[in-house]
């Protein structure tokens, strides 16, 4: 074979090799699809300008707002006292049941009173005695038949023994212990047979409706609450708000915690607020009418350099 038919057979062959590489190059691209247009790149902000900054926007508008301070409190009894006697004596009766309701003049204890009613019998039948015996003189007085002296005499023999009667019965309403007002009674202290001495408890008696809510609040606000202030309260454990109103506060205020005490009251019909019980109080002090309220993502803060 001669120089240029081998020429010519090596042109061909890599005729044939680039054809084929053309063809594959092809059908790759074909198959990766269109690519995808190249965005045009931003603008660049002219030299010197700040960046724009992006920010939310909201709208305000007046509104009411009232002001509120929250402080502790505690619940107090409408009325509460120990339950006493004045004067000594067995007890006879025990005339209550513990932890039941009691109306103002219930009786509760009844100490022994044998020896006064017996007193009084006596008195009861000298008065009768003395009244027949002052009415006899009288009409003997009339007919001159005594003095005047010896009729006198027996008319105060007869009031004698009457202001001994009346303090017969105040002796004998004191051997009956009553209720001074109604309210629940407590656990019972005494026991029936007992000795009972003058000022020996006997049993708690509480009035809670309505309940008392005793509370401080700053000194700041103490021109701000008084007399007819509305405040609500939380017990421990429940998370209803009872409303109360403030019925009295302290004519001063407290020099050792600068705070000024104040009490309200509270409806308890179903005594379910029991005195003595933790409260957080929150106190309305006052409202202004048209307020602008501005988000506190909105407030920056100015540091004094």
């Amino acid at each position: 074979m001669t120089k240029r038919a081998t020429r010519t057979i090596a042109l061909i062959a890599i005729a044939i090799v680039a054809l084929g590489f053309i063809l594959f190059q092809s059908d790759l691209l074909n198959k990766k699809g269109p690519e995808p247009p190249v965005e045009e790149p931003a603008s660049a902000p002219p030299p010197g300008a700040r960046p724009a900054v992006p920010v939310e926007a909201v709208r305000v508008s007046p509104e009411a707002l009232r002001d509120v301070i929250t402080v502790n409190g505690s619940t107090m009894p409408n009325e509460e006292v120990s339950i006493t006697s004045e004067v000594p004596g067995k007890i006879t009766k025990i005339l209550f049941k513990e932890g039941s309701l009691a109306n103002k003049g219930d009786r509760l204890i009844q100490l022994d009173d044998e020896e006064l009613n017996a007193e009084r019998e006596r008195l009861v039948v000298q008065r009768n005695l003395n009244e027949k015996i002052a009415e006899r003189l009288e009409a003997l007085y009339q007919k001159e038949g005594v003095s005047l002296q010896e009729y006198e005499i027996a008319v105060a023999e007869v009031e004698k023994v009457k202001a001994e009667l009346s303090l017969i019965d105040a002796q004998l309403e004191k051997r009956v212990v009553l209720a001074p007002f109604s309210g629940r009674l407590g656990l019972r202290l005494v026991s029936e047979g007992s000795y009972l001495s003058p000022g020996t408890p006997i049993v708690n008696l509480v009035s809670t409706n309505p309940i008392k809510l005793d509370f401080n609040i700053p000194e700041k606000y103490s021109q701000l609450a008084g007399q007819g202030t509305k405040v609500t309260f939380r017990l421990d454990g429940d998370e209803r708000d009872y409303p109360a109103t403030v019925i009295a506060k302290e004519p001063q205020i407290d020099s050792d915690t600068r705070t000024l005490r104040l009490k309200a009251s509270a409806p308890n019909p179903s005594g379910k607020i029991l005195p003595g019980a933790f409260a957080n109080v929150t106190v309305d002090l006052r409202e202004f009418g048209e307020a602008i309220l501005v988000p506190t993502q909105a407030i920056v803060p100015e540091m004094n350099t």
